[in-house]
């Protein structure tokens, strides 16, 4: 890994990327020479106090949501799309799947509970239109 240009891939990226780079370290999967890099390219380029202060604050909003984004519920309007499609099971089983696969462990586990959720409306309604037109 020693004939990478950090210099020349530091030099590419912009202010917001250099920051997280450099205060995030190899305990968050970057190589030690890009972290170092990412740093000596911030002295270069000595971007105002007040710019730094913005993106460090919105580079930690990024880490907290990334941290938190196990516990985010699922959104009204995504409880009504899996209850008015989870009947469909293909794309509801694939759409909970990407979520758990993406980090979002509670919207998949209410994406997998809105599915029979789905059948038992389905099947209430179908019951009730045979009941009634029958």
């Amino acid at each position: 890994m020693g004939d990478i240009d950090w210099a020349g891939r530091m030099a590419r990226l912009p202010d917001e990327d250099l920051v997280e780079i450099a205060s995030s370290g190899e305990a968050d999967g970057y190589h030690q020479l890009a972290v170092d890099a990412a740093v000596a390219e911030l002295a270069r380029r000595a971007p105002d106090e007040t710019v730094i202060s913005r993106i460090t604050a919105q580079v930690e909003a990024d880490r907290q949501f990334q941290a938190n984004r196990h516990d985010v519920p699922l959104s009204n309007g995504g409880r009504v799309a899996f209850v008015f499609f989870g009947i469909f099971l293909l794309w509801p089983l694939v759409a909970a799947y990407v979520l758990h696969h993406r980090g979002y462990s509670r919207k998949a586990k209410e994406a997998l509970w809105a599915i029979p959720l789905s059948m038992a409306l389905w099947w209430a309604v179908m019951s009730a239109l045979f009941f009634f037109l029958g």
